[in-house]
């Protein structure tokens, strides 16, 4: 999919020059914003972090050329996440306060309070989560009509399954395991829900790596294996940086004082690090092209 999407946006970057018509070139520019997006999240599925918030950035300004707003809010969605998984969650939620501002009602401003709401839980704004939770369950009562968004759908929609997701990381980030588990198993059961040729696979996998991150802050490390059998079974191909960074912190949380001597958390650490030492990002050597 990376060199695909590499060649697609070639493509439209020698088309660029080949016109100078306003209509024209305000399509490609969307189509380059589109393929620059898409490439910002493939290569943070590689590890890739620098390449994904240079070309989340090239998307951003593609949509600003157009005055594109729901191209835009996308575009800083994706800055956001990239600067709090680099350790930013400070810069991260400049970002989405600065994106929101402008952002179109509905399901861009889901997307931007669910990932505000993860870079906020990073630096322990526990009553900042809620809110920006909270005003993601009011924006998805009028998502559904976004030109951009909502009817290309994909991976450029953003529905209850991942805002749950969302929700979940974010209580798991603040170490309250009780909401955690909550949170957790209401976006497990969401992503049941879906059609399994729409689901996401990896966030689906995600909300399983928060439902046992949940469990083994609540000292329930038995359930938290069992959580996280479905994820032990992802073929190296499909090992996302975020599945990996999900179970390498939980790995941290059983290696604490807590869990020392216990034979379930030696266990689960050693099949977390067997798996995460085989992921995507770490069999992987391609190199993402600069965006021009």
């Amino acid at each position: 999919m990376l060199t695909d999407l590499v060649a697609l946006r070639d493509t439209i970057y020698v088309q660029l020059d080949r016109t100078h018509k306003p209509l024209q070139q305000a399509e490609l520019y969307l189509l380059a914003g589109q393929v620059c997006g898409l490439l910002s999240s493939v290569s943070w599925d590689l590890g890739l972090l620098n390449a994904a918030e240079e070309q989340a950035r090239a998307a951003y300004t593609y949509g600003n050329v157009i005055d594109h707003l729901s191209l835009q809010a996308w575009a800083r969605a994706l800055q956001v996440t990239a600067a709090f998984w680099s350790g930013y969650p400070r810069r991260a939620t400049k970002i989405a306060a600065a994106a929101l501002d402008q952002a179109p009602v509905g399901t861009a401003r889901v997307r931007l309070h669910s990932v505000n709401a993860r870079a906020l839980a990073l630096i322990g704004a526990r009553g900042e989560v809620r809110h920006e939770l909270d005003a993601a369950a009011t924006e998805l009562d009028r998502a559904g009509t976004d030109p951009f968004l909502d009817e290309i759908g994909g991976e450029l929609a953003f529905d209850r399954a991942r805002r749950g997701l969302c929700a979940g990381a974010s209580y798991v980030a603040l170490g309250d395991g009780d909401q955690a588990q909550q949170e957790a198993e209401a976006a497990v059961e969401l992503f049941a829900s879906i059609p399994n040729d729409q689901r996401w696979e990896a966030g689906a996998l995600s909300a399983q790596v928060d439902l046992g991150a949940a469990r083994t802050l609540r000292g329930d490390l038995a359930g938290a294996a069992a959580a996280l059998e479905p994820v032990f079974l992802l073929k190296p191909a499909r090992r996302t940086e975020a599945i990996a960074q999900r179970l390498l912190t939980l790995a941290q949380v059983l290696g604490t004082t807590r869990f020392r001597g216990a034979s379930e958390a030696v266990a689960l650490g050693g099949t977390i690090e067997d798996f995460t030492s085989i992921s995507l990002s770490r069999t992987s050597m391609r190199a993402l092209p600069p965006s021009s």
